[in-house]
């Protein structure tokens, strides 16, 4: 297969070819925006994206799944996206919200994007709102938009939004 010594190489190597790009009366060509690759998934647990531009540009925070946070009348704000993998006790407001496979939450979440992955015990409120097929939900749903994956187990009510106030996070 390898040796150590080298032998020259009997294949004939073609000319390189050289492809000039057509550009009809010296047109300058638009610019175009760079691709970012998908962050790898966080907890073995792939996370979905959200359509929100100010969510894709914000930073994310995570709450590991060793954290545990509980308080009375608690309320965790981000103005980014929040992944929870760990255990809260209280309300949570954010633009982005994504509850682990191994994440729970006691309390209210509002936000503009809320994907469950894992166990939440209270209401949601978004513009949108994602069930994946982990999640197990005990509260109300109140959201602009909506989709239960197969597998996945609800307990509670859904109505839409009567105005985008009623689903709009407290950020301040």
């Amino acid at each position: 297969m390898f040796n150590r010594v080298a032998t020259p190489d009997s294949r004939v190597a073609e000319p390189a070819k050289t492809l000039t790009p057509h550009t009809p009366s010296m047109a300058p060509i638009p610019a175009m925006a760079p691709i970012k690759a998908p962050a790898p998934p966080l907890f073995g647990s792939p996370i979905q994206q959200s359509a929100s531009p100010m969510a894709i540009d914000a930073p994310t925070s995570v709450l590991g799944q060793d954290i545990t946070i509980s308080g009375h009348q608690l309320v965790i704000k981000t103005k980014g996206s929040l992944l929870i993998a760990g255990h809260i006790q209280g309300d949570v407001h954010g633009e982005a919200v994504t509850v682990g496979e191994t994440g729970s939450v006691v309390g209210t979440i509002t936000a503009r994007t809320i994907t469950v992955q894992g166990e939440v015990s209270g209401a949601l409120k978004g513009t949108s709102v994602n069930l994946n097929a982990t999640s197990r939900v005990d509260g109300d749903i109140v959201k602009q938009t909506l989709s239960i994956d197969e597998g996945a187990q609800f307990d509670g009510s859904v109505r839409r939004a009567k105005d985008a106030s009623e689903v709009t996070p407290d950020l301040n």
